[in-house]
């Protein structure tokens, strides 16, 4: 790929993050799936399959997502 072509698709490309450590209790905002955008509060962590269970609020009414790691960004810390 030339450079100019990498220079303007460089916004779409994922961008590699450092690995996170997450922590009951700690807010996250989701970034990709049905549910992007959304921020929520981690209530269970599988440290072996990598997945959070968070709750997030829709409709006014809270809701349990199971999401990877990748898939959140951490937003406070507890």
């Amino acid at each position: 790929m030339s450079d100019e072509l990498k220079e303007i698709f460089r916004p779409m490309l994922p961008r590699r993050r450092g690995p996170q450590t997450f922590r009951l209790g700690d807010t996250v905002r989701i970034l990709s799936g049905a549910y992007a955008a959304f921020t929520g509060k981690i209530e269970g962590i599988n440290q072996a399959k990598r997945l959070l269970k968070v709750r997030v609020q829709i409709f006014g009414r809270e809701t349990p997502v199971k999401l990877g790691y990748a898939e959140v960004d951490k937003v406070s810390f507890t």
